[in-house]
């Protein structure tokens, strides 16, 4: 189910990411001394806190000089977040093609949606693998936030996703392989909630330009600490697939037609279709 199911998922997940989670929110700024993009005098309610907003963005201050080296990540995060969230939307999967707009955990739609999340929780264990335990930094933005959202998975409860560890043998010994279980009948009811909560949050604080609430969330959410995280790292690495190297086709002219001409999947073809384009 997952391999079938986890191209179409990834086309849903891109689709609302790019779309909806970058392509929404506002914020709240003095676009210019004494000017505002809202009601200052009687500012909204923030609600995380229940309070009238008190931080906002300054004449000339932008969300990545705020936010600085956590920007990309965090903003990655948000993304992958309202897509999460909104992938649980079955009259959103309706209009990618699964499913026919009613809610159904058990149709092609509901299918769609649970490698969705299954993918997320394998992509959260795969990020170890840019996650440096000397300098205890991440070397990718996006790997990071699927961390911080297989966080969100685990601090669901209710055994919504856990991850079995198989050792050698008992004790602290290495890993020898690891299972994400991810409770498909629990997707809604656990799994988004848990999801929308840490996005208000992440959005929240963006939009108000809480750089403070913001970092500790954000830092809080992808710190890697213990021993069990130290070995699922060695283990993904142990694991890592080689590099894919891609095959690209050739166009030729026949005559007066353009013809595409490809190579096989192999280390052959790729150094044929490169001799064959005159480099």
């Amino acid at each position: 189910m997952y391999t079938t199911n986890r191209d179409a998922a990834f086309e849903v997940q891109v689709g609302i990411h790019e779309l909806l989670g970058h392509g929404t929110g506002k914020l709240l700024q003095e676009t210019s001394p004494g000017v505002y993009n809202f009601p200052h005098e009687a500012p909204p309610l923030n609600p995380l806190t229940n309070t009238p907003v008190k931080t906002f963005y300054k004449p000339n201050e932008t969300y990545s000089t705020l936010f600085g080296a956590l920007s990309s990540s965090y903003e990655e995060c948000r993304a992958e977040c309202v897509a999460m969230a909104l992938s649980c939307d079955f009259s959103i999967l309706h209009i990618f093609g699964f499913g026919d707009g009613n809610t159904d955990m058990h149709n092609a739609a509901g299918d769609v949606l649970y490698a969705s999340y299954l993918s997320m929780a394998r992509a959260g264990v795969v990020a170890l693998e840019v996650w440096d335990p000397k300098s205890k930094k991440w070397g990718q933005a996006h790997m990071q936030a699927r961390f911080s959202i297989l966080q969100t998975f685990l601090d669901a409860g209710d055994g919504f996703c856990v991850i079995d560890s198989e050792r050698a043998g008992g004790g602290g010994e290495e890993l020898q392989d690891l299972a994400v279980r991810l409770d498909r009948s629990k997707i809604l009811s656990h799994g988004r909630p848990a999801v929308e909560e840490y996005l208000r949050k992440l959005h929240i604080y963006k939009c108000t330009a809480d750089i403070e609430g913001g970092r500790k969330l954000y830092e809080d959410m992808t710190r890697v600490e213990g021993d069990f995280w130290m070995k699922v790292r060695e283990l993904v690495l142990k694991k890592k697939s080689p590099r894919k190297v891609f095959v690209q086709g050739n166009t030729v002219m026949e005559g007066e037609k353009v013809v595409l001409k490809e190579y096989e999947a192999t280390l052959e073809g790729v150094i044929r279709s490169w001799a064959e384009r005159g480099v």
